[in-house]
């Protein structure tokens, strides 16, 4: 029992302290109401779980069965009683189950500590040098002010292959941690990563959306970083798919095509930018005057048609709009391949010419498999 004891000590006693941290961070939750019971101690706890779960890890081999590995440490979080699973979304004090997964030649470990709204989570990408899983990245929220904290859910971590200077991309995609509201700030992010793990942030993309599950979904390549999300719908509007396609050139990102994968998304993106970034978009100075009638932030509104393929050109498609509690409008939209669209026009009455039913427009197309260049 002594020896069982012993054994037992160096892995239990981590667990203790990270227990006692993060059990003084909810003695304290009224002091910090603005940020959601966080306070610098809760960088502390996110180290000590970080470094137990390196304790753990430096037993294991390249090879290391991601799940199994995951399973210890979820056994070893409930029994120190760290797991909660009645705490009505406060959950300061507490810890959630460490995700593990492996991508290519890295393993990507995410932990989340709790706050009185759920969990904030960080990430760590290790590589293996060797002999053992070396640390080669983090992304941490470690500032606690009112105006800068942002508790973040982690949805995906993904990192592409190398390229010919055998750098990559690291993209982060998550949401905004809060417990109530279906609609909230989703984010992108990314950072370049050298062959000698040095990197840099190339990428850091917050816009408000629908918060799914997962809120974002992409793609990264060495030089390129694709997601999409739902947007729109905030007042009795149809929410839409929208995309956000960013090419990287020597750490710089430059938003590219396509911004939808429908015609009927595009309709919606193009009525909700701003026309500084509309215009570029549109075949004609005098849509801008549509734009401005059209435009608003409520996004309410559904679509009482089927998107039509017009006649006049191949590559013309109608969508119609009942927005605003007004009457229908008419848009006539190019989209040229892949997924490029631009406006031609607006209407009060439909173009004559499109009248042609095609599955495609009312299609979600799979754009992760495209080849977008």
């Amino acid at each position: 029992m002594l020896l069982a004891a012993l054994l037992q000590a160096p892995q239990v006693a981590p667990l203790v302290s990270i227990r006692t941290t993060l059990r003084q961070l909810g003695d304290h939750v009224d002091e910090h109401l603005a940020t959601d019971g966080a306070t610098p101690e809760l960088t502390a706890a996110k180290h000590q779980l970080r470094d137990w779960i390196e304790s753990r890890l430096a037993g294991q081999g390249e090879d290391i069965n991601t799940r199994g590995f995951a399973d210890t440490l979820h056994t070893a979080i409930r029994d120190a009683n760290l797991l909660c699973n009645d705490c009505d979304f406060n959950y300061l004090g507490y810890l959630d189950d460490v995700r593990v997964n492996r991508d290519g030649d890295f393993l990507v470990v995410v932990t989340a500590t709790g706050i009185n709204c759920g969990y904030d989570e960080s990430v760590y990408v290790y590589a293996w040098d060797g002999r053992q899983w070396r640390r080669i990245w983090e992304h941490e929220q470690d500032i606690y002010t009112e105006q800068e904290y942002l508790p973040q859910t982690i949805d995906d971590v993904q990192i592409s292959s190398p390229d010919a200077a055998q750098q990559r991309l690291i993209m982060l995609l998550g949401a905004q941690t809060i417990c109530a509201g279906a609609f909230k700030n989703l984010y992108a992010r990314a950072w370049r990563i050298d062959a000698d793990y040095r990197t840099e942030r190339v990428l850091n993309w917050t816009e408000y959306g629908d918060d799914g599950i997962p809120a974002v979904l992409g793609r990264v390549l060495p030089d390129d970083v694709l997601f999409e999300f739902m947007a729109g719908g905030v007042i009795a509007g149809d929410p839409h798919t929208a995309v956000r396609h960013f090419k990287i050139d020597h750490g710089v990102a430059r938003r590219v095509d396509p911004i939808a994968g429908r015609p009927l998304d595009f309709v919606l993106e193009w009525l909700s930018a701003p026309w500084e970034e509309s215009r570029t978009r549109s075949e004609s100075a005098p849509l801008e005057t549509s734009h401005a009638q059209l435009r608003r932030n409520d996004a309410s509104g559904d679509f009482p048609e089927a998107t039509l393929r017009c006649t006049v050109g191949d590559d013309l498609w109608q969508v119609t709009t009942h927005l605003y509690e007004r009457p229908k409008r008419y848009f006539r939209v190019r989209w040229r391949s892949p997924f490029v669209f631009t406006m031609v026009g607006v209407s009060d009455t439909p173009y004559p010419d499109c009248m042609v039913s095609d599955s495609r427009g009312d299609t979600y197309p799979n754009l992760f498999a495209s080849n977008l260049n």
